[in-house]
């Protein structure tokens, strides 16, 4: 009883492992979706992918997030030795926290948006509510003109 136990045990193992061989799932349904950094609806609309007015809807949500999600810190000093000098503002919830430095759109069916907040290195680029970082030139995000030059300029200020 034992040895046909395993037998049958074995036979089922063998299937399952034979079971993924010969077809595969498709790796994507599409074209990859298209993301870019803005740092305002205006910004975001002359992308040409949204209205400004879908562009704003997706900038409010994401200003809600970054009420809800960003860090707080109990002063300013604690903020800035954080996410560095003039990255901070008072809440309204009298705490401190990082200042919005830009939005990452993600266009699609679903379109979304996060804010972005300024590295604290020198590197040009943002850095998501999770920390992932976004830098300048890569390819799998546009960036605005204006977007880009608020990232240059937030690196200037990390080398002083």
């Amino acid at each position: 009883m034992a040895v046909k136990m395993l037998g049958l045990t074995g036979f089922l193992l063998a299937l399952a492992a034979l079971g993924g061989c010969g077809r595969s799932s498709p790796a994507s349904s599409g074209p990859p979706v298209e993301r870019g950094i803005f740092i305002s609806s205006d910004d975001c609309a002359q992308f040409g992918k949204l209205s400004i007015e879908e562009c704003g809807q997706l900038i409010d949500h994401a200003v809600a997030l970054h009420q809800r999600l960003a860090p707080a810190y109990a002063s300013l000093d604690a903020c800035t030795a954080a996410e560095g000098k003039d990255r901070c503002a008072n809440g309204i919830d009298s705490k401190y926290h990082p200042t919005v430095a830009a939005f990452l759109i993600t266009f699609g069916d679903k379109p979304s948006a996060q804010p972005l907040y300024g590295v604290s290195d020198a590197s040009p680029g943002f850095k998501g509510l999770d920390k992932t970082k976004y830098a300048l030139g890569d390819k799998d995000y546009s960036v605005s003109d204006s977007a880009e030059a608020i990232a240059r300029e937030n690196a200037q200020g990390t080398k002083g």
